[in-house]
């Protein structure tokens, strides 16, 4: 018996020596949830894509304004030329003509095509905003992830060695004959149990970790350290208080504004079709036998003036087009109503589960106490002898099932906790104030006209 419990503990160090060694050749990184959320802002692809998507339309409010402004062209041509008009041209005719022209009135076009730039350019920086708060809770709920893997780790590891302590004791007991055989073997399956749910625990935090690694952009293989604790602190604020800030800071929601205020620009742009147009322009037109020569003089030319065109009958193309932007300003409406159903939605849902959460963790502490309790009872008894194994393995287990039961409860706090600040929009970096007002005093300008 005495070489069974050698070998024993020589197992049990050898599996947490190689659940060690497992990570040991890998760069081992310390990491709080702020800097994992910090790491994650500065190399993950969704921002990345957000943020090219903000280039986008920041170019696109470019080009809008540039085609207010005059613009210059050059054409050039030369030929190889014959017969009677040209017998003293040598064969060779260059024609260059240069033009700056102006757009003076567009009929609406140009403005309301700035302003859905405008507009559009907004509603990326507020997409941008919500990107990085949606990847600020994916990271912290994976990082809780490995917290929660860690403490069960740690339970397990506990109770692989309360079960050693326990199986050397009743080995004790069965070499000076005051219990069974059966004493030895049930607790040698317990034990045995024990290992194999610490060798899941264990599987569990490397694959949480690689995971973690995986959204904050880090090889997967890299041993990362977490230096935070599953902790529980209360949430002050009312269901009430956190809808109120959310229709107040979501970012999205106000997206959503600005894709309605986008849209109905867009469609002021297509009426314009209705309407005449007019343009300034300035010309001059020089024709020579060599490519910048001036010596035909019946091409020798300059011109200035203004242009109107009115397209008096387009076969009603231009009402499809109004058309066509009268429905897309009725679904940006649509989208925007289910936008702010989603968002009381999602913060009543959060604020639920965060307090139910909070009810288990209160309920759960309570149970891991009164199961140590009823655990050194058992184990107390036993030791007397006025106890069976039955008894303290099943105290056992129900004390490593309390313990875990209160690791879930903490963890799905901590989760609700950050999926109820993702909807309410808490900040990250952008602050949404601007824009909230910004709309505002443009709604205030649509109610004036």
């Amino acid at each position: 018996m005495k070489s069974y419990r050698k070998h024993a503990k020589a197992a049990v160090m050898t599996l947490i020596l190689c659940s060690i060694w497992g990570t040991a050749s890998a760069e081992r990184l310390d990491m709080t949830l702020e800097d994992g959320v910090q790491m994650a802002l500065e190399r993950n692809y969704d921002i990345e894509e957000s943020a090219a998507d903000l280039d986008n339309a920041y170019w696109a409010l470019r080009e809008a304004r540039r085609k207010t402004g005059p613009t210059l062209s050059w054409a050039f041509e030369g030929d190889a030329v014959g017969g009677k008009a040209y017998e003293d041209w040598k064969n060779r005719l260059f024609t260059n003509q240069g033009k700056v022209s102006m757009p003076l009135y567009s009929g609406g076009k140009l403005e309301n095509n700035i302003k859905a730039a405008r507009m559009g350019l907004s509603g990326a920086e507020l997409t941008l905003e919500r990107t990085r708060q949606s990847i600020r809770d994916t990271v912290a709920q994976d990082y809780y992830g490995i917290l929660k893997c860690r403490s069960q780790v740690g339970v397990y590891e506990e109770s692989v060695g309360n079960l050693q302590a326990h199986l050397e004791n009743v080995n004790n007991k069965y070499e000076a004959g005051t219990v069974a055989m059966a004493d030895v073997l049930s607790s040698e399956v317990n034990l045995a149990q024990g290992r194999q749910k610490l060798v899941s625990a264990l599987s569990d935090y490397k694959v949480a970790v690689a995971t973690f690694n995986k959204e904050v952009g880090l090889p997967p293989e890299t041993d990362t350290n977490a230096l935070d604790k599953l902790t529980y602190e209360r949430f002050l604020q009312e269901l009430p208080e956190c809808e109120a800030y959310a229709l107040l800071h979501r970012p999205d929601l106000f997206q959503k504004e600005y894709n309605l205020l986008e849209n109905k620009a867009y469609k002021e742009a297509a009426k314009s079709g209705y309407r005449p147009t007019v343009d300034a322009s300035a010309s001059r037109s020089i024709e020579g036998d060599g490519p910048f020569k001036s010596n035909r003089d019946s091409s020798d030319s300059w011109k200035a003036g203004i242009s109107v065109n009115w397209n008096i009958f387009d076969n009603q193309v231009t009402k499809a087009q109004v058309k066509q932007k009268e429905a897309s300003v009725r679904r940006a409406e649509a989208e925007l109503q289910d936008k702010l159903s989603d968002v009381k939605l999602e913060v009543r849902e959060a604020y639920v589960k965060l307090k139910a959460a909070e009810e288990n963790i209160n309920i759960m502490a309570d149970v891991v106490n009164k199961a140590e309790e009823d655990y050194h009872i058992e184990e107390a008894r036993y030791a007397a002898g006025v106890g069976t194994n039955l008894e303290l393995m099943d105290a056992q287990n129900k004390l490593v099932e309390a313990k875990g039961e209160y690791i879930n409860a903490l963890y799905s706090y901590n989760v609700n906790k950050s999926s109820l600040e993702k909807a309410m929009g808490v900040k990250v970096e952008l602050d949404v104030e601007p824009y909230r007002q910004a709309l505002y005093e443009n709604s205030e300008k649509g109610d004036k006209k």
